[in-house]
């Protein structure tokens, strides 16, 4: 028997304002309250299900939202043993604790493995030179991380063609053999290096049954995430509907069917932390101004709902026009305006969407601005004088 909906022990309906309260409630959980930040990176990863990092500026705006000092950016270009990046849900990069790296990578390997599969097939990669070079990048990263040019060159040099070698990389990696790493130690650029992932984590266990990764993986997301609709959930995870569903029949949990203003569609949240945001105190039911990150994940967890944070706004004012979450003032929950990091005078430029700002507002903004504008530029690096400034929307990675 096919199952269309999942089980639940009660349903809770909400008003506009209870509804808001509790997205509040929510963001302030993610570290997005003064009053809850968090400490490192590792914490604000985990209450995230990861930082977004397909471009090289969002996992420090995002970390710098959410800390309690701007050092805690700093630990993004160091090694730090709890935390690896990877491609994963929607097959984008995403910075993650091991534990939720693993399942992530399990719950979503075969559609990636699809694409390096067909990737092989397009470049001429027969399986037994994938075999081959597999062997040889092994040996070659045995003694540490190279940079991406240099595990180029060498088998070049036997002989071997660069396009193979790439889609080895590219295989390796998704598979989990290998490890990404960005050596730049500056958020305005990148210098690609892979390493044996068994050597930088042997704590991480990519090995996870397929099935079980699916449902740890989304009632991970609802966990953090809820009330979420479905096409939330199965839009966030590029996971099927019936992935979802089996996750929340999972028994360790009892969890509502909330209805809310931001659709006609069923969400779905813990029973717990729906009791806890009852007995939550006032003051964490308002957030703020937080200036959030390109693609940040309290936006990129929505799709059916984003008129949580909309309020009322059309999409584009949040959103580019190929569907990524733009730099965002947030006021209270509420898109409020944008941002931008202009690179010629290294500093973060606020637009508001219209209408008159209090003055309170104002003055919070610019505080806000200046603020993240020095921890910018703490984690910048100069290029020669005559260069053109780096584009701060490139892509991390081309593999």
């Amino acid at each position: 028997m096919v199952v269309s909906a999942p089980r639940t022990i009660g349903l809770v309906t909400l008003t506009a304002s209870q509804a808001g309260d509790l997205w509040n409630w929510t963001l302030a959980r993610q570290g997005l309250h003064p009053d809850h930040r968090l400490p490192s990176v590792a914490e604000i990863a985990h209450a995230g299900l990861g930082i977004h990092a397909a471009r090289l500026p969002t996992p420090v705006a995002t970390v710098l939202a959410r800390a309690t000092s701007r050092q805690a950016a700093t630990a993004l270009f160091a090694h730090q043993d709890g935390l690896t990046t990877l491609r994963c849900m929607r097959k984008t990069l995403h910075l993650l604790p091991l534990d939720l790296a693993a399942v992530a990578h399990a719950a979503t390997a075969r559609y990636r493995l699809r694409d390096t599969a067909r990737m092989a097939v397009n470049a001429g990669v027969s399986d037994s030179v994938l075999a081959r070079l597999s062997e040889q990048l092994t040996a070659l990263l045995a003694d540490g991380p190279l940079p991406v040019r240099r595990i180029e060159e060498i088998p070049a040099r036997r002989g071997e063609r660069v396009v193979a070698i790439r889609v080895a990389v590219k295989t390796g990696w998704e598979q989990g053999v290998l490890t990404y790493l960005n050596q730049s130690g500056c958020w305005n650029a990148e210098r690609r290096a892979f390493a044996l992932t068994a050597h930088v984590h042997p704590g991480l266990d990519i090995a996870c049954n397929p099935d079980e990764a699916t449902r740890a993986l989304m009632r991970a997301y609802f966990l953090r995430y809820g009330p979420a609709t479905m096409r939330d959930a199965t839009w966030w995870s590029a996971l099927s509907r019936s992935s979802v569903i089996a996750a929340l029949d999972m028994a360790d949990v009892e969890w509502l069917e909330v209805t809310t203003p931001w659709c006609t569609s069923p969400a779905y949240m813990a029973a717990i932390h729906y009791e806890q945001f009852l007995a939550a105190d006032a003051a964490t039911l308002v957030t703020g101004l937080n200036l959030l990150a390109h693609e940040d994940v309290a936006f990129k967890a929505y799709y059916k709902t984003r008129a949580r944070y909309l309020a009322g706004l059309p999409t584009h004012r949040a959103f580019n026009q190929i569907g990524e979450a733009l730099p965002t003032v947030l006021v209270d929950g509420h898109v409020h305006g944008t941002w931008a990091w202009d690179p010629r005078s290294r500093a973060v430029r606020p637009e508001l969407a219209g209408g008159q700002p209090s003055p309170s507002l104002t003055r919070s903004l610019s505080s806000a601005a200046e603020t993240l504008t020095e921890a910018l530029r703490a984690t910048w690096r100069s290029r020669h004088p005559h260069a053109a400034p780096p584009d701060p929307d490139q892509l991390a990675l081309t593999y």
